[in-house]
């Protein structure tokens, strides 16, 4: 089964995340001291509300609604990709993952750290799976809705790739859609939340462009889930190859396909990843992975990278600085009615806490209010570094989303 909810706003994400876990308490361990560890879609540093990583507010409310039902070892967990596992790069923390856990008092592991387990796949692939996701008792996928210049789509199953400990995510290009599936074969979530408040389209997942959906998903099948997002973004299904394999195994029929075409209406049309330069599928090919290794300290030059991406050989550049953003102020005379920074608080601040000075404990300086303001009513303290590209290429679009 899979439900679909219409939700932006963080007081309707908070009343549809109470109604999943009401309908699916049955998913939910009667042991309240379970592991639970809740798996979000955190590919890499790119804020929320580009569409790349999972949105803070349905991650608050989720841990919010687990802690509310007794649950109390709780845990966020994910490792992002490769190239932000080769540079060490925290996006629990450029994200506010890390303090939005502190918060409520639930941990947070990165996924590309921990001891893992080996597990065959196909066309030899067989990457250690982080252990602590094979020890849960409750495994919660939280998945965004993103297009994917090799997957076609990223959603639930796309979202397992993750699981992978750091570079051993290598193993999964050996033929990736094959090994999307496999992976979800090995290892099956107990329950779905879909956070397709804001996706992203065009050149996914480290560039496209982000989109308002405005939905939220529930299902515990990973397959029947993505068969649905492809019809609320009118993403023919066959054009996925990870649903393909499991349409040859028998996970769905046809007529499942049919079926959700009928009851299912389209949202918008997606705009889909362009293809693949041939200079970036060379740069993928397994037999040239030593001269790959070779040149990297080139490639790592900023000026390089930037001549990468322009030639569509890469879709991540990446910074290592972090932000020393600290505080944000906000002009009330320039504000108006507008209010839109307090629907995308994750924290459900009121307006005249938002900005405020002293700064409000509840505060985890996420910056939605910051990102989201159409007005520069909200001035920030520190220096963006890493966040400067982000900027530059999102801000203009969040703010009218």
């Amino acid at each position: 089964m899979v439900e679909v909810y219409s939700a932006f706003t963080n007081r309707e994400v908070k009343d549809t995340i109470e109604a999943i876990l009401t309908s699916w308490a049955h998913k939910l361990p009667e042991d309240r001291a379970a592991r639970v560890l809740i798996k979000p879609n955190l590919n890499n540093d790119l804020m929320a509300l580009t569409g790349n990583s999972a949105d803070l507010r349905v991650l608050a409310c989720l841990i919010e609604g687990l802690l509310n039902r007794g649950y109390r070892d709780l845990t966020v967990a994910d490792g992002s990709n490769v190239g932000v596992d080769r540079r060490d790069i925290n996006t629990m923390r450029r994200l506010r993952v890390s303090a939005l856990a502190e918060r409520y008092g639930v941990k947070v592991l990165d996924l590309n750290r921990q001891p893992g387990v080996p597990i065959a796949l196909h066309a030899g692939a067989r990457p250690l799976v982080a252990t602590p996701v094979i020890e849960a008792e409750l495994l919660i996928s939280v998945p965004k809705v993103k297009t994917h210049c090799e997957a076609t789509l990223s959603c639930a199953m796309k979202n397992w790739v993750g699981i992978c400990q750091g570079q051993q995510k290598r193993h999964m290009h050996m033929d990736l859609g094959h090994n999307i599936f496999a992976i979800n074969e090995a290892v099956v979530p107990h329950l779905i939340i879909v956070d397709g408040l804001i996706g992203m389209e065009g050149n996914g997942p480290g560039d496209g462009e982000p989109f308002r959906l405005g939905r939220i998903m529930a299902s515990d099948d990973a397959a029947l889930n993505d068969l649905v997002a492809c019809r609320l973004v009118d993403l023919p299904w066959r054009d996925v190859p990870y649903l393909v394999h499991a349409e040859r195994a028998g996970w769905f029929g046809p007529e499942d396909a049919d079926e959700i075409a009928e009851k299912v209406a389209v949202v918008r049309p997606i705009k889909r990843a362009p293809p693949r330069s041939k200079l970036a599928e060379l740069s993928e090919a397994p037999s040239l992975m030593w001269l790959k290794l070779a040149v990297r300290p080139l490639v790592e030059k900023p000026a390089v990278s930037e001549a990468a991406y322009r030639l569509r050989i890469i879709q991540d550049v990446y910074d290592r600085v972090d932000d020393t953003i600290t505080e944000l102020s906000r002009d009330a005379a320039r504000c108006g009615d507008c209010r839109r920074c307090e629907d995308f608080c994750p924290t459900f601040l009121p307006l005249a806490q938002i900005g405020a000075s002293p700064r409000s404990p509840d505060c985890v300086m996420c910056l939605y209010c910051w990102w989201v303001c159409p007005k520069e009513a909200i001035s920030l303290t520190g220096q963006l570094n890493h966040l400067m590209r982000q900027v530059g290429r999102y801000k203009s679009i969040v703010e009218t989303i």
